[in-house]
């Protein structure tokens, strides 16, 4: 399952993280907090990543089981604009 977290802290929001949710919210049909319906991904929102410079930033890892979504490595991708959110998707498919 890949995990993709959204921040949604200041210096994000103000770079428009809220735009890039709702764009992957469209591009995987899901809301934040769901599960694709093929167990593929889970979308979430979260706190600060710390890339506050290269704002908006979306975490993304891959989880073995949807318990251990909450301990898992990762990526950050950063100026992650609503524009690139249906790349990174469609590659973490291909990857898959």
């Amino acid at each position: 399952m890949h995990i993709i977290k959204v921040c949604t802290g200041g210096s994000c929001r103000r770079a428009f993280s809220e735009e890039t949710l709702k764009k992957a919210e469209s591009t995987l049909g899901i809301s934040a907090g769901e599960n694709t319906s093929d167990g593929a991904f889970r979308l979430e929102k979260c706190g600060c990543l710390s890339r506050c410079e290269e704002a908006p930033s979306v975490f993304i890892g891959k989880s073995q089981s949807p318990l251990d979504h909450f301990l898992l490595n990762g990526t950050i991708a950063t100026h992650c604009t609503p524009s690139k959110i249906p790349d990174l998707i469609n590659s973490l498919k291909k990857s898959s």
